[in-house]
């Protein structure tokens, strides 16, 4: 069975380019965080990796697109968060880090992301951020989940949402 650890660090190593950019892009993929139990990692994503690391190149791409269009922000990070019950039932959360970002520009990227394909799930559902880095820089720490995460946790009755299974009921309901 697939490790959590071993996992990472195959889609991490996938998605590092040996190519040194001159100019700062605007997006960077600093490190990936999955939201699902270590035991059904494997039940979940499959044991081919492939498709999931595609999936986040798509949108880190995606996102630096969008980006080179826009105002930079003055955030130094992007806090892109995943939900897939399905492949082509996705939804997506961006919170800026160590400074602003309009919310238009996240409301868009969330839109724009959304769009994406997703992979398909062996069974769902399941969750994953991407911490973002923008133009170069890079910030101190992420958070671990978006605050509207950290804000339905704290309206839930059980104060402690799991994430995928538990949060995804909470504030995405079918």
């Amino acid at each position: 069975m697939v490790t959590r650890f071993g996992l990472l660090a195959l889609i991490t190593l996938s998605l590092t380019s040996s190519v040194a950019a001159e100019e700062p892009k605007p997006t960077a993929l600093n490190q990936l965080r999955l939201y699902v139990p270590i035991p059904d990692l494997e039940n979940r994503f499959g044991k081919d990796i492939e498709p999931l690391a595609g999936y986040i190149k798509s949108l880190e791409k995606r996102a630096g697109e969008i980006l080179s269009k826009e105002k930079q922000p003055k955030a130094k990070g992007l806090l892109i968060a995943v939900g897939i019950k399905s492949k082509k039932d996705t939804r997506i959360w961006c919170e800026a880090v160590e400074g602003e970002a309009p919310v238009e520009l996240l409301q868009l990227l969330e839109k724009e992301l959304a769009k994406i394909e997703a992979v398909d799930l062996k069974k769902g559902p399941a969750g994953f951020a991407m911490e973002v880095n923008l133009f170069g820089q890079k910030p101190d720490k992420y958070p671990e989940f978006p605050q509207s995460w950290v804000d339905a946790a704290k309206k839930s009755k059980t104060k402690l949402l799991i994430p995928p299974d538990d949060l995804f009921k909470s504030i995405w309901p079918d």
